[in-house]
């Protein structure tokens, strides 16, 4: 019996160390590999904080420059083809390069940071296309219905200028929409070396079809621009058109086929750049404002402001930007630019 009991009590010692045994063995591994996390941890800190400083030491390294946009093109949050769009660039825009990343460029403009991609730049500063363009913001506050003659020699006697159309939907009165994207227009003009002359900057001024011309012929312009917005009876009529003097115009036919080439480049790239509806180029003897004029000159209908969508659009500052980088390579298309 005496025996049983000392190796009950042996058996317990045995099972007690083998378990303390067992214990130390866990506690050992388990603290290796503490050790061994914390260490790839601290390795992999480490690592991270030595890429972190190459990236900054090589940002302090790279030596900023300028370049300029050679088209339009969009400017993203991050350097790839499927980056968020912050917006769109326009051709001959300067920008500043902080940085590149694998044929993009870091670049700050319109006071943000964002990408643009490299192929559409140039280190070379656009010089001056030696070309001079005149737009004509059509109608005016208060129309004029005293009559000025049609054309040169004319015995057709027309209103010197009308108020225009307005928003079905809007309100806004046309000659305040001609005027906005006339004003807009001038800036990207000039933003690409065109020397702009413009008939009107404010509404408040009485100046005829056949003076707008004038002011054009005085300036020696290469091209007028006569912007202007259309309406129909028809409400649901919608899309964009210019127009241009025939062949058999009585004041101005030596200027027909130019009038018409500007007129298509203008209405095609102005379409391809809003998604307009494109009508094409109508031709027209019976605008003053053309008849008079001595250079290549088109009108351009922007859209039909007694259409819905067309007025909504045309009162959308981005739609806008849109209309006017349209117009703008409406020109450059036509001088070859």
């Amino acid at each position: 019996m005496k025996l049983n009991k000392n190796l009950k009590i042996l058996l317990c010692i045995v099972a007690v160390a083998l378990v303390a045994v067992i214990g130390l063995f866990i506690f050992l591994i388990y603290n290796k590999n503490a050790v061994d996390y914390k260490k790839l941890v601290n390795e992999d800190n480490a690592q991270k904080a030595m890429e972190e400083n190459e990236k900054l030491a090589q940002q302090d390294a790279f030596a900023e420059y300028t370049v300029w946009t050679t088209d339009g093109i969009k400017f993203r949050e991050s350097p790839d083809a499927e980056g968020e769009i912050i917006s769109t660039i326009s051709k001959r825009e300067e920008l500043r390069v902080v940085g590149e990343e694998e044929g993009w460029l870091k670049v700050e403009f319109d006071g943000k940071t964002g990408y643009v991609s490299k192929q559409y730049t140039t280190t070379e500063e656009p010089t001056s296309t030696g070309k001079i363009v005149c737009i004509d913001a059509g109608h005016q506050r208060y129309g004029d219905s005293t009559k000025e003659p049609n054309g040169p020699g004319s015995s057709s006697m027309k209103a010197r200028v009308t108020g225009g159309t307005s928003g079905r939907t809007t309100g806004v009165s046309e000659y305040e929409l001609n005027l906005d994207i006339a004003l807009k227009l001038q800036e990207e003009l000039e933003a690409r070396g065109y020397e702009v002359v413009m008939t009107r900057t404010s509404h408040d001024v009485n100046i005829s079809n056949k003076e707008r011309a004038e002011v054009a012929n005085s300036a020696g312009a290469d091209i007028t621009i006569r912007i202007h917005a259309n309406g129909s009876d028809n409400t649901g009529v919608s899309g964009a058109l210019t127009m241009a003097p025939s062949s058999s115009n009585p004041y101005c036919s030596n200027i027909a086929n130019e009038s018409y080439d500007l007129s298509r480049d203008i209405i095609d790239q102005y379409c391809a750049a809003t998604g307009m509806k494109n009508q094409g180029v109508t031709t027209t003897d019976t605008m003053t404002g053309i008849n008079w004029c001595q250079m290549p000159v088109t009108i351009i209908e922007m859209g039909y402001m007694t259409n819905a969508t067309d007025d909504t659009n045309m009162q959308d500052p981005d739609y806008q930007s849109k209309m006017v980088i349209g117009i703008a390579n409406g020109v450059d298309a036509y001088f070859g630019l």
